[in-house]
C-alpha cells in the first residue's frame, strides 16, 4: 500500500513541477532558476550524502532540510532573490479519492524578475500520514526568513502538535515535491 501510495504521489507531484515550470513567453519567470531547478538541487544534495527520503522520520527530514537550506545557496542564472526562507506546513490534504495528513518543509525562494515583480519557487519534502489519526489538528505553518532565525524555527517545529504526535510515526509515503499542504 505504501509503495502504491509513493507512486501516486510521485505521479502527482510530476504532474505539478511540469505544470509549474511550463512557461508561455512574456510570462515574467526567471529563467534558471524554477521550483524544478530547486528540486534538482535538493536530490543532488540529498545523492550526496546517500540520504532515502523514504527512510526519514519527521526529526531526520527537519535536519535534513536545514542543513540543505544552511549549506546549499540558491543557484540562479537571472533575477534577483528577493528571499530564501524555509516554510513548515502541515493539514489534511485530499486529491480525488486519496486523503492523507501532510507535513511539509519546503524551501521557498522568492525571485524579483526586471518587471520588478515577485514569484515564489518551492521545493522540499513532504510525509503522508494516514489522516484520521490527526483530524483534530488545525493547520498550521511556521517561516524562517534567515540563518539567523532558524534555531526558533526548529523549537516551532519541534513543539507543534503535529511534530509531536508524528515525530516517531511511519509515514505512508514520502516525496520530494514543489507545493505542499493545499
Amino acid at each position: 500500500m505504501r509503495q502504491l501510495l509513493a507512486g501516486i504521489l510521485l505521479l502527482i507531484g510530476s504532474a505539478a513541477v511540469f505544470a509549474a515550470d511550463t512557461d508561455s513567453a512574456g510570462s515574467g519567470a526567471v529563467p534558471g532558476l524554477s521550483s524544478h531547478s530547486l528540486i534538482v538541487e535538493l536530490q543532488n544534495f540529498l545523492r550526496q550524502r546517500n540520504i532515502d527520503v523514504d527512510q526519514l522520520s519527521a526529526g531526520e527530514m527537519v535536519s535534513v532540510m536545514v542543513d540543505w537550506y544552511r549549506l546549499t545557496p540558491v543557484k540562479k542564472v537571472q533575477g534577483d532573490v528577493a528571499s530564501d526562507a524555509l516554510l513548515y506546513r502541515y493539514g489534511g490534504w485530499s486529491e480525488g479519492c486519496a486523503t492523507a495528513f501532510k507535513l511539509s518543509l519546503l524551501r521557498r525562494v522568492t525571485v524579483r524578475d526586471a518587471s520588478g515583480a515577485n514569484d515564489e519557487r518551492l521545493a522540499g519534502i513532504t510525509m503522508m500520514f494516514e489522516p484520521s489519526a490527526q483530524a483534530e489538528l488545525m493547520p498550521f505553518s511556521a517561516v524562517a526568513s534567515g540563518a539567523d532565525s532558524i534555531g526558533a524555527f526548529v523549537t516551532a517545529v519541534e513543539n507543534s502538535p503535529a511534530f509531536q504526535l508524528l515525530a516517531g510515526a511511519t509515514p505512508m509515503g514520502v516525496m520530494v515535491e514543489s507545493g505542499g499542504v493545499r
